[in-house]
Order: C-alpha cells, then sequence, then structure tokens
C-alpha cells in the first residue's frame, strides 16, 4: 500500500549548483528504484547548520513529497545513509488533514441550542425581574417554594419564614 511522505535531506555544501540537481536526481532515481515516486521536490537552499555535521556547519536543504509504498522505506532509508552526497536525512509521513463534511451547520446547530436555552433562561428571567419589581426596597423577591399555609393566611416563604416570627416580650 503507498502512502504519502515527505523526506527532507541536507547535502553538502561543497557542491557547486550543478552537483547539487545531480545528487537531486540521484535521491529521484532512488526512490523511482524502489517503487515510488516523487511528486514535488523544492531546493530551500543553502543554509547554516544548527551544529557541525560531516565537518559542514552549512548545507543545501531538500525537501521531497513523495508516494512510496511501505515496505521500501527501509532500504530507501539505508542508501541515503550509504550516499556520499547527503549528510542528513528524515522521512515523515506527511499530515493529511480532513475537515469535516459541513462544519458550518454544526456550529449553527449549536448556535441554534445555546439560542434556545438563552430564550428560556431571558423567560424565567423577565418573571422574576417582575416579581423583584414588586418587592419592598431591599429585599429580594420570594422565589423559594411554599413552606407552609396556616388556614386563611398567605403563603408562607422560606425568606418570609423567620422575619415573620417575632420574639415575644416577658
Amino acid at each position: 500500500m503507498e502512502r504519502e511522505y515527505e523526506l527532507m535531506y541536507i547535502v553538502r555544501p561543497e557542491l557547486d549548483d550543478e552537483q547539487v540537481r545531480a545528487a537531486m536526481d540521484e535521491v529521484t532515481t532512488m526512490v523511482a528504484n524502489h517503487g515510488g515516486e516523487i511528486t514535488k521536490q523544492s531546493l530551500w537552499g543553502r543554509r547554516r547548520l544548527a551544529y557541525t555535521i560531516a565537518g559542514s556547519r552549512d548545507g543545501y536543504y531538500v525537501l521531497a513529497e513523495a508516494r512510496l509504498p511501505g515496505d521500501g522505506i527501509g532500504e530507501i532509508e539505508r542508501q541515503l545513509r550509504l550516499a556520499e552526497n547527503v549528510i542528513r536525512h528524515l522521512i515523515t509521513t506527511a499530515q493529511v488533514i480532513q475537515e469535516p463534511e459541513e462544519p458550518a451547520a454544526r456550529g449553527r446547530e449549536r448556535w441554534r441550542a445555546r439560542g434556545s436555552r438563552a430564550r428560556a433562561r431571558g423567560a424565567a428571567g423577565a418573571a422574576s425581574e417582575g416579581a423583584d419589581e414588586a418587592a419592598p426596597a431591599g429585599e429580594a423577591a420570594a422565589t423559594e417554594p411554599v413552606i407552609s399555609t396556616d388556614g386563611d393566611e398567605e403563603p408562607v416563604s422560606a425568606v418570609e419564614a423567620p422575619a415573620a416570627t417575632e420574639p415575644e416580650e416577658a
């Protein structure tokens, strides 16, 4: 089974432009000999290395995108280690990003659900706001459930219950 891979390699800095192109062609031929193909190849140019490799402080960076069978990767890496013009290489699987089919629809569904909850909360909030206006200044509106009723008297809520009982005078 063929997969998409990225091959990054560094070519020796002592080579001139023609020799760098020849080294790139050598790697392309190497990949083709193992059942793969290079789909895209770009020369990044001569760049400074992070540390000295094989006595070199610079190197020509090349990035190649390739389609390769999985069983040929080991042999290609072995041949790249033996290649005289390639001082470093790295083969990784290409990162394939798949987007969901309709991302906008998913966002709308969440928005609609959020909107319906907000409307429900808004209706409940409007009812409690009306109760706040009827309450005397400084006191919160009673929104707790009814605790008890005493015959003809009005229901007593949990908020009003402690205030309703007055201490007896002795």
